[in-house]
């Protein structure tokens, strides 16, 4: 079974319905399917086969969503690659993988403004690969460890969106706002608004302005965003009435400071549904409901889904486990299939969590991240959001320092906002009142700005 098959057979209907606006252009499903479809015999005469794995480094947009479907349409993989990569980085995934060919965006202002280019690959993969039937092999974010490739099937990726719209019920009259980096959402969302019959408003581009318009033009139903964004709505002047039509607001690719959460309630007058997304398991979990006593939390697992909390200390916080429909189908490089690294079906995260009484989930942080100091735990995440609770700082991050008699010790790095001071004493008073003294950082440093990755991650590591 083919996704692209599968979104046109469901829209069969549907064929004059707005399906993708970006700034004043829209694009029909009927047209979003005829351009697909000439793409796709372009890219087949230009020499592009069935299971050719295709370097894809594109700026977001209604031309991307296009030129996407027309590879997979005549059965290529995608090999997301993000737009703002440096050289290195694109040899890096393009060598691993051994593509056959690149689409780039032009730099001429031609009207057509991809291009393809075949080239030899490096090498070949397993057999295995090619009974898999695969649609994309999707790089992590590159916050922790040595990215392996993420191998999704056609298969998979319609598994993992039948069960994220058991949360999502997503319909033909939602209105959609899209401000993601589409190199890293694309495939539980993008993939399952097309499949129904949505309408997706693609505001990459010029944020803030392009987001905030779109939000007070359309209207929207839905919202896919970052805290980032949200907190840009919070200080953009939209008052109450913008929102009037939102079913469904989910905060993704971090935690929700609470702060972000509980002034969005306030000045938007929705709350903040926290999302839990993972490359290789799909979104197993969103807090479709939340509530006061549950915006920290990502909600329960999907009926699709199962979730095990192991080795749990004294507070329950413990190994998150994953398993359920839509799930991965290997890793690329080094190849290992799913059932070599999922035993009994199990995927571990990597996440620490735990589950309360009623079964909320409710993420701590990373396990590489966590800092071990003189024997005891510190969670940066935990840390960072009381910090940025304090009055006059707009980010931070909390990494180790190696100490020769600690082991590693946790200090912050802080981002004020405009132009205000942060006095220092201050906000280690204001931290120790907040925190047990263990986790207070032994150090503070004033920075300009906060390393993150391209899905909008804070990059981790020790100094």
């Amino acid at each position: 079974m083919n996704i692209v098959s599968c979104i046109r057979r469901e829209n069969r209907a549907r064929t004059g319905h707005p399906a993708l606006i970006e700034n004043s252009r829209q694009v029909t499903y009927g047209e979003l399917f005829s351009r697909a479809g000439v793409i796709a015999a372009q890219l087949a005469a230009a020499g592009l086969r069935r299971h050719d794995r295709i370097a894809f480094q594109c700026p977001g947009g209604i031309e991307y969503i296009i030129y996407s479907l027309a590879v997979l349409e005549t059965g290529g993989v995608i090999v997301p690659v993000p737009h703002n990569s440096s050289q290195d980085e694109v040899r890096d995934i393009c060598g691993k993988i051994g593509v056959n060919g690149f689409i780039t965006s032009r730099k001429d202002g031609e009207a057509q403004p991809f291009t393809f280019q075949p080239c030899l690959p490096s090498k070949e993969p397993p057999e295995e690969y090619f009974r898999l039937d695969p649609a994309f092999i999707r790089f992590s974010s590159g916050t922790t460890g040595a990215s392996k490739g993420v191998v999704l099937s056609h298969q998979s990726i319609i598994e993992r969106t039948d069960a994220a719209d058991e949360f999502l019920k997503i319909g033909e009259t939602d209105v959609i706002v899209w401000v993601l980096p589409m190199a890293y959402h694309f495939v539980v969302t993008i993939l399952l608004f097309l499949r129904r019959g949505a309408t997706i408003v693609v505001c990459e581009d010029n944020f803030p302005d392009s987001f905030l318009e779109a939000v007070r033009f359309h209207r929207p139903t839905f919202f896919y965003a970052s805290p980032f964004h949200y907190d840009a709505l919070i200080s953009s002047g939209l008052g109450k009435e913008a929102f009037s039509r939102a079913r469904l607001i989910i905060s993704t690719a971090m935690s929700a400071p609470p702060e972000v959460s509980r002034r969005f309630h306030e000045i938007c007058g929705k709350e903040l549904s926290q999302a839990y997304g993972i490359i290789e398991a799909g979104l197993p979990f969103v807090n479709a409901d939340p509530h006061p006593g549950t915006r920290a939390s990502v909600g329960k697992a999907g009926r699709a889904y199962e979730v095990s909390v192991r080795d749990p200390d004294e507070s329950g916080t413990g190994q998150i486990w994953i398993r359920g429909k839509g799930m991965f189908d290997a890793y690329y490089d080094p190849w290992q299939a799913r059932s070599a690294c999922c035993p009994g079906g199990w995927f571990h995260t990597g996440d620490l969590g735990r589950l309360d009484a009623e079964g909320y989930l409710f993420i701590r942080g990373r396990q590489d991240n966590v800092i071990n100091f003189c024997g005891m735990k510190v969670f940066p995440e935990e840390v960072e959001e009381v910090i940025n609770r304090y009055p006059g700082i707009a980010g931070s991050r909390v990494y180790a320092r190696p100490h020769e008699l600690y082991g590693r010790m946790p200090c912050a790095d802080i981002m004020p906002r405009g132009t205000e001071t942060v006095d220092i004493a201050r906000l280690r008073r204001f931290c120790y009142r907040h925190l047990a003294v263990y986790k207070v950082p032994k150090d503070f440093r004033m920075v300009l700005d906060i390393p993150k990755t391209a899905s909008g991650k804070i990059r981790r590591g020790s100094l």
